[in-house]
């Protein structure tokens, strides 16, 4: 049995989402989903300008009901 459970949770662990990880919105708009007490706002800043192919603006910070932070942001007309 405890075989069972560890192989699962291994599986489980296989499966996570890595973060930062870019949450898509409606109205332009895209959240940049983190744990602040693992991740930096830098990293989540760095991921969000990968995600626009060149630099995003930053618009507002929130707190999930997840416990995770979401920074929202939108990609800069170039």
């Amino acid at each position: 049995m405890r075989a069972l459970v560890l192989t699962l949770l291994v599986a489980l662990g296989a499966c996570a989402t890595q973060l930062p990880q870019v949450v898509t919105r409606d109205g332009g708009v895209f959240d940049i989903r983190y744990d602040n007490r693992l991740q930096t706002t830098q990293e989540a800043d760095l991921r969000a300008d990968r995600h626009c192919g060149g630099p995003a603006a930053f618009e507002t910070e929130q707190t999930g009901f997840d416990g995770l932070s979401y920074r929202t942001y939108r990609c800069r007309e170039r």
